[in-house]
């Protein structure tokens, strides 16, 4: 009787364990200024202002139970590789194209990525030497005979291809600037949100200016690597739902506290 009475305690006390333990949910993102959405050209998480997407990522440990939020931050290449492989759990802000179908997954509804969980919006602009010929019309490029810069393994760098754009890239957002200046490229796309932000704080880039109409605008959401979203299917939903409540009830309120 007193083996039953201990075997029944230790089960209740291991199923109990196990129905409780926390996940910890590895997520990454860039190591590059993207403000406000995240701060610092570091492989850092800063604190207490690490920036708004990376403070509303972490609120999903006051909605979902057990949860855990780890943070990490690598060049962006590298973060769709270490989702492909599982090393990470989650990525942000990425946009959605066909291709990153074969790193990671999206939220998804009747077949389709569904923009109402998605995590921010953002959208791209050409940028250009002030007095440059190069000029958007909102449709087709004119003015220029080389190339345009992109940030490396973007998904921009496709979307330039496909309108029929030669395009260098650049390992990083002062390289992009540094190809500019130095008449590598005639023009820069970029995410407005960086280059705005690098624009209005270097003096060093008071001859570059920003080109109107947008290029595109596109959301942005919380990836989530295969090897999670199959262990974890219904947590993942949880996940991008809560991502969408957040966004509605948070957002707006985290990004006045970076301006």
């Amino acid at each position: 009787m007193l083996c039953k009475t201990l075997f029944l305690m230790l089960f209740l006390v291991t199923s109990s364990s196990i129905s409780h333990a926390e996940i910890i949910f590895k997520v990454a993102y860039e190591n590059a200024s993207q403000y406000p959405n995240y701060v610092g050209d570091t492989s850092e998480i800063l604190e207490p202002k690490p920036g708004v997407a990376v403070e509303l990522v972490k609120l999903l440990e006051d909605y979902i139970p057990d949860f855990k939020v780890k943070f990490y931050r690598f060049p962006w290449k590298q973060c769709l590789l270490q989702l492909k492989e599982g090393e990470l759990d989650g990525i942000f802000n990425g946009s959605f194209s066909q291709q990153r179908l074969a790193a990671g997954t999206y939220p998804w509804k009747d077949g389709a990525v569904d923009p109402s969980r998605r995590l921010t919006t953002m959208s791209y602009h050409f940028y250009r030497l002030k007095g440059s010929k190069f000029t958007w019309d909102g449709h087709k490029v004119s003015g220029f005979t080389g190339k345009i810069g992109t940030p490396v393994a973007f998904s921009i760098e496709a979307d330039l291809k496909k309108m029929g754009l030669p395009i260098l890239s650049a390992r990083d957002i002062h390289a992009n600037f540094s190809n500019l200046l130095r008449g590598k490229v005639d023009a820069l796309a970029l995410q407005d949100v960086t280059g705005d932000y690098h624009i209005q704080r270097k003096s060093g880039l008071k001859s570059i200016e920003k080109v109107f109409p947008p290029l595109k605008t596109k959301p942005y959401y919380l990836m989530l690597s295969r090897q999670f979203k199959s262990k974890y299917p219904e947590l993942s939903e949880k996940i991008w739902n809560t991502i969408a409540i957040l966004r509605e009830e948070k957002l707006k309120e985290l990004t006045k506290g970076y301006y």
